[in-house]
C-alpha cells in the first residue's frame, strides 16, 4: 500500500495498472464506468448541509426503451427525507445503494455508498454528476483515467492510497481516495469546468409501469 506522496513503482507510468472491475451501473452506464473504472473514495463526496432530496428521482429508469421490458435497470427508492435506497439490476447481478442527492457549486452529484457489501470492507463512496429531467436522467461519471493521470503526476493533489487487487500485487492497483469531504470538494470546485473531468454522458430513461 502506498501512501500520498510516495514514491510508485515503475508499471504504474501506464494509467491501465491501477484500473480494477467494480459492479457498477446498468447497461450503458455499466460498460462506460466499468471498462473505465470508478473513482472510490474512504470519505462520501457529500455534506448533510448539501443534501436536496427530490421526489422526482424516485422510480424506475433504464438506458432501454422505456416501453420495452428489460433486465437491466436502476430503482430509486425513499430511504429516509434524506436518502434514496437505489437498486441496481444487471442481468443476474443485484447491487444496492445508499444514496444521497446533493448540490455543489449549483451542479447536482449523487453520493453511492454500496450497502451489499462483506462485513469487513469499507462503505466506499462513488461520485456521478446528474442532470435530470422529468422523463431523462443523464450520469457523468468522475472519470477514473484522467484523476489516475493527475495524481500520477502530481500525488500531492489529492490525498490517496493505492492499494493491491491481489496480495503481493504491484501492477494491479485499485486507486482509492482517502481525502476528506471538505478536501474532496475542494478539489473537485477546481476541476468543475475541465471536460476531461467528467465521463461521457449516459442517458437513462424512465420506465413507465
Amino acid at each position: 500500500m502506498l501512501l500520498k506522496g510516495q514514491n510508485r513503482p515503475a508499471q504504474l507510468s501506464e494509467s491501465k495498472t491501477m484500473k480494477t472491475i467494480v459492479t457498477f451501473g446498468a447497461g450503458m452506464l455499466l460498460s462506460a464506468l466499468l471498462t473505465g473504472c470508478v473513482v472510490s473514495s474512504v470519505y462520501p463526496f457529500c455534506a448533510a448541509k448539501d443534501e436536496v432530496f427530490d421526489p422526482a428521482l424516485v422510480g424506475t429508469w433504464s438506458e432501454h426503451n422505456a416501453t420495452e421490458a428489460t433486465n437491466s435497470f436502476w430503482h430509486f427508492a425513499p430511504l429516509n427525507e434524506q436518502a434514496y435506497w437505489l437498486t441496481n439490476v444487471e442481468n443476474d447481478k443485484t447491487n444496492c445503494y445508499e444514496t444521497h442527492r446533493f448540490r455543489f457549486k449549483q451542479n447536482l452529484f449523487l453520493d453511492l455508498c454500496p450497502t451489499n457489501r462483506p462485513e469487513d470492507h469499507l462503505p466506499l463512496h462513488y461520485l456521478v454528476k446528474i442532470v435530470t429531467a422529468r422523463s431523462k436522467l443523464q450520469f457523468e461519471a468522475l472519470n477514473f483515467e484522467w484523476l489516475a493521470q493527475l495524481l500520477e503526476k502530481n500525488p500531492q493533489a489529492l490525498r490517496h492510497i493505492l492499494v493491491p487487487t491481489e496480495p503481493g500485487q504491484t501492477n494491479h492497483q485499485q486507486l482509492v481516495l482517502t481525502a476528506d469531504t471538505a478536501e474532496l470538494q475542494t478539489f473537485i470546485g477546481q476541476y468543475l469546468n475541465d471536460t476531461n473531468a467528467f465521463g461521457e454522458a449516459t442517458e437513462l430513461t424512465r420506465w413507465k409501469d
